[in-house]
């Protein structure tokens, strides 16, 4: 029985598709199909498995439900083609082009072609899938470093252990997506969607959560803090927390409006608030020491005189907080949004209730304020004895007066600070940007 050439089998699936007599599925499978075009052709359910299609063009193409297994398709052009449902487990798609295509329901997990092979994992590194659709695919353990998949949709897709780093996912949906484990280290993902994901256990190092929406991800094991989170929705309403937390704040609020007659002081030690939405509250004298708020929109609170040490607060919105007098030693502040917040020291008062000309400053001894945006802050006084103030934004800060020995300031933007009386003995100073914050003598210190 002689082979079948390439066109006849094409010619015969279509054939087969629109159920005319003569018809067959093709079957192509382990075949060299490098020279062949397939821009807008029907190979719906073919068997490609193993295939070379390497740099073909098969743009607008349908290849739903195609068994293509182990296919080769490095440099591939298809550009708005069809692969729902697709098994393209373990395919080579490097730099492969599938910008507009539709991978709905598609396999890209690892996968082998031999039997006894170990499972390669499926490469996708450079390819282009802006635009395209990938709600509820399995590329699970699937390699797509480098890819580009802005605007794209992944709704719902399986991407567990996936390597997403270095990527461009700008304004993408990936709503309900599973990302446990995955890498998104470095991956733009400014302004996009993922609601309900699970992102536990991934890695954000480097990346751009800038205005993305987190509403009810779950981020449990998730540093923050290596994460740009500006203007992310992150936070949770109060009353997703449990009972007993809800009941807390709502007497510690009782207790600052009566003035201390009714309600009760918070003590919050070493509870779990992350990502809670507490705006312009005022939670004064709380006692939150080793309480967990990364993530959390504290916008405008007021925290005077409460009790922080060793609080993580790690990507936490603090912008315009009052922190007067607060104890922050040993806070994980990292990333945090602390512009235009007030850090200054209270004015303390006796019995009558007289200023008695003693400051109570707020003390950030040993804190950790490395990537932190504190523009337009008020640190006058503020006690920073070997805070890490490193790749920290001090541009305009008050910084008079303050105690910032042993700090560690390499690399932090203190343009126009303000550091007159500021202590910086045995700081760290290397490549730190003053501009302006300091005499030209004590510049040429920092410089040395």
């Amino acid at each position: 029985m002689r082979k079948l050439e390439i066109p006849e089998i094409i010619k015969r699936h279509i054939l087969w598709i629109k159920g005319v007599n003569g018809g067959q599925p093709a079957d192509l499978s382990l075949r060299d199909l490098r020279k062949y075009k397939f821009d807008r052709i029907n190979l719906h359910k073919a068997k490609l498995a193993g295939a070379n299609m390497s740099k073909c063009s098969e743009r607008q193409a349908d290849l739903s439900q195609c068994d293509m297994f182990s296919v080769m398709l490095d440099g591939a052009d298809m550009t708005q083609s069809k692969l729902d449902n697709a098994d393209l487990r373990g395919a080579h798609l490097r730099g492969v082009i599938l910008e507009g295509a539709s991978l709905v329901g598609a396999d890209l997990r690892g996968g082998a072609l031999m039997l006894g092979g170990d499972a390669a994992e499926a490469a996708l590194t450079n390819a282009v899938l802006d635009h395209a659709n990938l709600d509820n695919a399995n590329i699970s353990g699937a390699n797509l470093a480098g890819s580009s998949m802005h605007h794209s949709s992944m709704r719902g897709a399986r991407m567990e252990g996936t390597n997403l780093s270095d990527g461009n996912m700008r304004g993408s949906s990936l709503d309900g997506a599973i990302l446990k484990n995955a890498n998104l280290s470095n991956t733009n993902l400014n302004g996009a969607s993922l609601v309900g994901a699970d992102l536990s256990g991934v890695t954000l190092k480097g990346t751009d959560l800038t205005n993305a929406d987190l509403n009810d991800a779950n981020l449990e094991g998730v540093d923050l803090a290596e994460a740009n989170v500006t203007g992310a929705k992150l936070s949770r309403p109060t009353s997703e927390f449990p009972a007993d937390i809800q009941r807390i704040l709502k007497e510690h609020f009782e207790w600052i409006e009566s003035g201390g007659r009714t309600g009760a002081r918070a003590d919050l030690a070493d509870s779990d608030i992350e990502r809670i939405d507490l705006p312009n509250e005022d939670l004064s004298g709380a006692v939150l020491k080793r309480t967990a708020m990364s993530g959390a929109n504290l916008e405008a609170c007021r925290f005077v005189m409460s009790e922080m040490e060793e609080a993580r607060l790690a990507g936490a919105n603090l912008s315009d907080a009052f922190l007067e007098g607060a104890n922050l030693q040993r806070a994980d502040l990292r990333s945090a949004n602390l512009v235009s917040a007030q850090l200054v020291a209270v004015n303390l008062k006796d019995a009558s209730g007289k200023p008695t000309g003693r400051l109570w400053p707020a003390n950030l001894t040993g804190a950790n304020l490395a990537g932190a945006n504190l523009e337009g802050a008020d640190l006058s006084n503020a006690r920073l004895t070997d805070a890490d103030l490193r790749g920290a934004n001090l541009t305009g800060a008050n910084l008079s007066h303050a105690l910032l020995d042993g700090a560690f300031i390499a690399d932090a933007d203190m343009t126009d600070a303000v550091l007159d009386g500021a202590s910086l003995e045995d700081a760290i100073r290397e490549a730190v940007v003053l501009d302006g914050g300091l005499e030209e003598d004590e510049y040429l210190d920092v410089a040395v």
